[in-house]
């Protein structure tokens, strides 16, 4: 991953009011739609404001420049939108270029303890656990749990393309809403799943098609942390080992034992902060 992001919100259902009509809160473009010849689908949901109807055609959203994400609601015969056992998201994203490329799905906008659709070029589309900012720790889930239809990932024309049907609904995972919903995505600069070089999380509401970008809290107070703990393992915990271990060439006195010492006690002060 690299450090560029962002949240937003965006409702798969229905596009909400378009910019510049009476009562539209937060406009953001219609996601364009892409024929299919499904036909009319029942207990199809209709967008607020005229909006287009994603449970008959394909809308679209541009997640970054050059990053693209189509889906289609299915809900079945009889079912109401608001409870929709059984109902299921038809997804595509489109990456110019040729990386892994994913979708998760979150209860906090933030990365550990979600869960995402990860796609690599020529290797099988997996659900996977997001335990932790480490390879090792991202990990495809149970084979139990492995439930996409659908599914592919294949690099042509200079794109990357992941496609996958999804329950939105499944036991002991994240739940897709027809409220709100956290989502994150993110794409590396290769095919081999390594940190990604752009990521986003952002709110999805099904319901009304608003797309909103969520900013990361105290983002100053994560950095913060970040240079204190830098400082007092990177340099501070370093230099004390050396000083003990070239006291021969330091001036006799005991002054090594000082610089030691000293440099412990800053290190621990700023570990404890």
């Amino acid at each position: 991953h690299g450090n560029n992001r962002a949240a937003f919100s965006l409702d798969l259902a229905a596009v909400g009011v378009a910019a510049g009509e009476e009562g539209a809160t937060n406009p953001v473009d219609p996601p364009v739609e892409v024929e299919d010849n499904r036909g009319n689908v029942p207990n199809a949901i209709q967008g607020l404001g005229g909006g287009q109807d994603c449970t008959v055609k394909f809308c679209e959203n541009e997640l970054t420049t050059g990053f693209l994400q189509k889906y289609r609601i299915n809900v079945p015969d009889g079912q109401d939108p608001e409870t929709c056992d059984g109902c299921t998201i038809d997804m595509e994203l489109i990456y110019d270029g040729e990386a892994w490329v994913s979708i998760g799905f979150s209860l906090n906008g933030r990365m550990i303890g979600s869960e995402a659709v990860i796609g690599i070029p020529g290797s099988t589309t997996l659900k996977y656990n997001l335990n932790g900012y480490t390879d090792n720790l991202v990990q495809p889930m149970p084979q139990e749990q492995q439930t996409l239809t659908d599914a592919s990932t294949v690099f042509q024309n200079g794109q990357t393309i992941m496609k996958f049907t999804k329950i939105m609904k499944e036991p002991g995972e994240v739940e897709i809403l027809f409220g709100d919903n956290d989502f994150l995505w993110a794409h590396g600069s290769a095919p081999a799943l390594t940190y990604h070089a752009s990521r986003s999380a952002f709110v999805l509401n099904l319901s009304s098609g608003a797309a909103q970008e969520v900013t990361a809290p105290n983002k100053g107070l994560w950095l913060a942390h970040g240079v204190i703990l830098f400082l007092a393992w990177g340099v501070f915990v370093p230099f004390a080992v050396q000083a003990s271990l070239l006291r021969k060439l330091l001036p006799e006195g005991g002054i090594w034992l000082q610089i030691h010492r000293g440099l412990n006690t800053i290190s621990l002060a700023l570990f404890i902060a």
